[in-house]
């Protein structure tokens, strides 16, 4: 006689704490079918295990790139979606944006330094080191050639 191991879940007002989401914010995921809880009880909490919690960070990781709501529910709800591979996109996005901040954060005291010393850069295109070339992101481009077409 084997005893079943009790799954742990957290409420809506928990999970809220942890992540730093807002409950309202998690009714809202919940309404659109973005995040729904394990289980409601039967005074209607939400309840969220262990898979809840990891595609919550998943919503995040999106978010942190810009992706829309909708684009994420596609995503997330794709039959192909594979957990390790998304952080693996994920970290690499992350790492792009790291390098990128880090160089606008370069270019900002390059451009300090001239203006206090009453000078200009010598190359112009120095003021612009850093922004993007483009006006979506390599990520956002890599999401929509997997996953599909690119929602508005």
């Amino acid at each position: 006689n084997k005893k079943e191991e009790k799954m742990k879940t957290f409420t809506v007002k928990k999970l809220a704490e942890i992540s730093g989401v807002s409950v309202r914010t998690l009714h809202y995921y919940d309404q659109i079918g973005l995040l729904r809880p394990t289980v409601r009880t039967e005074k209607k909490y939400r309840l969220y295990g262990n898979d809840e919690l990891l595609r919550l960070q998943q919503i995040l990781f999106y978010r942190e790139l810009d992706l829309s709501l909708k684009e994420i529910v596609d995503i997330l709800d794709d039959p192909d979606y594979d957990l390790v591979e998304a952080l693996i996109q994920h970290k690499s996005a992350l790492l792009d944006r790291k390098k990128r901040i880090s160089t606008l954060l370069q270019t900002i005291d390059a451009t300090i330094n001239n203006l206090k010393k009453g000078e200009i850069m010598k190359n112009p295109e120095e003021l612009y080191s850093g922004f993007p070339k483009e006006t979506g992101t390599t990520y956002r481009i890599e999401a929509v050639e997997k996953y599909g077409k690119e929602v508005i």
